[in-house]
This record gives structure tokens, C-alpha cells and sequence, in this order.
């Protein structure tokens, strides 16, 4: 029971934004989830309407509601992996600005896509703004408790963020705003790291999507061929 506890002792107090975000996610998420979800998500919601109302504060208490269980344990998994190590490389204060601007960003982009009167939850402009810094940072990077580089992790996560283009889920999730967090990560990413190497992780990225239509249909050739012999 000591080296969980000790586990979780290290992670506040060397990545403490990332945790304190994490927590404050999980916790607002359930509370709407079991008391009023639609009146909350109304009432603290992001909405144009809600901004131009001036009620300036649904910028902050949107990022912490989620709409279901699946789009709070995407959205965590991606802030705990992204947040610790980038959290660990340029500090917390620098984590918690690039995740707010982010997600202010994402949020006020939305607008331009979408009518007035719809109301967007979630945190994803913000970790999107975060993983897009930590994939220009440290886009190799392996951490102990995930064996896989990170840069592979942010595509997955990509990807999901296209399937909900395409898909409309979740509900009340701003798909089109994940790029503007993403915009501002990627802006932070340029100016630390050196241009030609953030450039050379753009191009690589670029090249792995290109090869995913076809590595799918590679795939899904196999499962028919495999599946015909059963």
C-alpha cells in the first residue's frame, strides 16, 4: 500500500497541474453525469450565445464536463501521457497556460463552425494543445509506465479526433476546435524546439497519414482473405 501511495505522492508533486486538471475532470464529470446532465451542460456549456450573454466563465467551466465515460477516459489517458511529460520538461506553470490558451482557443474557434446557440463540453482543445507541443518537444520520448514513443500515441489520438469529424461522436464535443488548441501547441512547439527539427516531425507525421489508407485496406484485405478459410 506505501509504494502506491509514495507512486502517487511523486506524480502531484512533480507534475501537479496535470493531476489537479485530471482530478478536477473526473470529478465535474460525474457530479453533471448524475445530477442534471443536460441542464449543466446548458448552463456551463460553451455556447456563442452564452459568450455574447457575457457570461465569460463558461470558457473555464466547460473544459471540466465530459459527455460520457468513453470521451473522460480518451480524454484522460491522453492528458496524463501528454501532460506529465511535457510537464516535466518546461514546468507547470508553462503546462497550465499552454492547456488553458488552448482550450480558450479551441473554444472561440468553434464558434466560427458552428451555430450560436450550441453548447460544447469537453478538455480536448486543451490536451490538444499539449500533446501537439509534446509531439514537437519530444516526440520520441518513452516513459516507463507507456513503452511506446509518444508520437505514436498522438496519432491514435488523431485519429480519433477524425473518426469524430466524421462520426459526430461524442454529443456536445466541438470536433473542429481540437485544432484550434492544437494551432497553439504547435505555435509553442516551433519556438523552443529548432524550427528545422519541428519541421522534419511535421513532415514525418505527415508521410504516416499519408500510408494509412493504405496500411487499412492492406488490413482489411487480410481480415477477408482470413476469414474466407473459416
Amino acid at each position: 500500500m506505501a509504494k502506491p501511495l509514495k507512486i502517487i505522492s511523486k506524480l502531484f508533486t512533480n507534475h501537479p497541474v496535470t493531476i489537479i486538471i485530471t482530478v478536477l475532470c473526473v470529478v465535474t464529470s460525474f457530479y453533471a453525469w448524475t445530477t442534471q446532465p443536460e441542464l449543466i451542460i446548458d448552463t456551463y456549456g460553451y455556447s456563442t450565445n452564452a459568450l455574447l450573454d457575457g457570461e465569460i466563465w463558461v470558457l473555464i467551466t466547460s473544459i471540466f464536463l465530459h459527455s460520457d465515460i468513453n470521451h473522460l477516459v480518451l480524454n484522460m489517458v491522453a492528458l496524463f501521457v501528454f501532460g506529465i511529460i511535457l510537464e516535466g520538461e518546461i514546468g507547470s506553470r508553462r503546462v497550465f497556460l499552454l492547456f488553458l490558451l488552448g482550450a480558450f482557443t479551441g473554444a472561440l474557434f468553434s464558434s466560427l463552425f458552428y451555430p450560436l446557440d450550441t453548447s460544447f463540453i469537453g478538455a480536448s482543445a486543451g490536451i490538444f494543445s499539449v500533446m501537439a507541443a509534446t509531439l514537437l518537444i519530444k516526440p520520441v520520448w518513452i516513459e516507463s509506465y507507456v513503452p511506446i514513443p509518444v508520437g505514436v500515441i498522438a496519432l491514435g489520438y488523431i485519429l480519433s479526433m477524425i473518426g469524430g469529424l466524421i462520426t459526430g461522436y461524442p454529443v456536445n464535443v466541438s470536433h473542429v476546435g481540437h485544432l484550434g488548441g492544437a494551432f497553439i501547441g504547435l505555435f509553442y512547439g516551433f519556438i523552443v524546439k529548432d524550427s528545422k527539427d519541428a519541421l522534419r516531425v511535421l513532415i514525418g507525421i505527415f508521410i504516416i497519414f499519408l500510408f494509412i489508407p493504405s496500411i487499412w485496406n492492406f488490413w482489411a484485405l487480410l481480415m477477408k482473405f482470413l476469414t474466407s478459410f473459416l
